[in-house]
């Protein structure tokens, strides 16, 4: 049901987020808001693991935050 990872909210200036497998291979990077990850790297589908992210966002009126955490993978 979830096939696409989204960030979204209200009051979003900017934000920057990228992805990493657990050998610390880049597999995903944006900061264009309408562009989601479907779990796909290099034209071939991911296998089902935990990514690491890295996100820097900036809401309206208030400083940028760094945030950091897992993204499970399941097919």
């Amino acid at each position: 049901k979830n096939d696409l990872l989204f960030i979204y909210g209200n009051g979003i200036e900017s934000f920057y987020i990228v992805i990493y497998s657990r050998w610390g291979e880049k597999v995903f990077e944006t900061n264009d808001i309408k562009q989601g990850w479907d779990g796909i790297y290099k034209g071939k589908p991911l296998s089902p693991d935990v990514y690491v992210y890295y996100m820097k966002i900036k809401l309206t009126g208030k400083p940028e935050e760094i945030k950091e955490g897992n993204i499970t993978l399941i097919r």
